[in-house]
């Protein structure tokens, strides 16, 4: 296998980062840290720093939410991964249904309208058989 380019790694490791930043900034303390860390600057610094703050915190606010962000786009694919993995698994499951999420809303329509029609099918089978078996016994 080929050497990862210096795009990839340095993608990773992005991915590294980011995931360390928001698992960190999801944590309980985290809330207590950045208090604690207000209320010093003020007692340090005084209200004449609350432009300082203000921008300090927006600045952080922005990152962390890039970063949880990311986080989440990684966890949808998976798990959108493994449901299309399921729906191929799944015997009389519509192959179809797989990679779903990336369809148009017309394109999501005629499925759901197909299901709907599969289901019409189906439950008449079902009566089908149903009424065969009463007339056996």
């Amino acid at each position: 296998m080929s050497q990862p380019t210096l795009r990839h790694r340095l993608y990773i490791l992005g991915c590294r980062f980011s995931d360390a930043g928001a698992n960190l900034a999801g944590h309980p303390i985290a809330l207590i840290g950045v208090i604690v860390f207000c209320m010093i600057f003020f007692m340090a610094f005084g209200e004449s720093a609350t432009a300082a703050l203000t921008l300090v915190l927006s600045v952080m606010a922005i990152t962390l939410t890039q970063m949880v962000l990311n986080q989440q786009k990684r966890h949808e694919a998976a798990l959108h991964l493994k449901i299309d993995e399921l729906v191929h698994a799944m015997r009389g499951a519509r192959d179809e249904v797989m990679g779903i999420e990336n369809k148009s809303e017309d394109e999501l329509e005629a499925l759901r309208l197909s299901g709907d029609e599969a289901e019409r099918v189906l439950a008449e089978r079902r009566d089908a058989d149903r009424k065969l078996e009463r007339a056996g016994n």
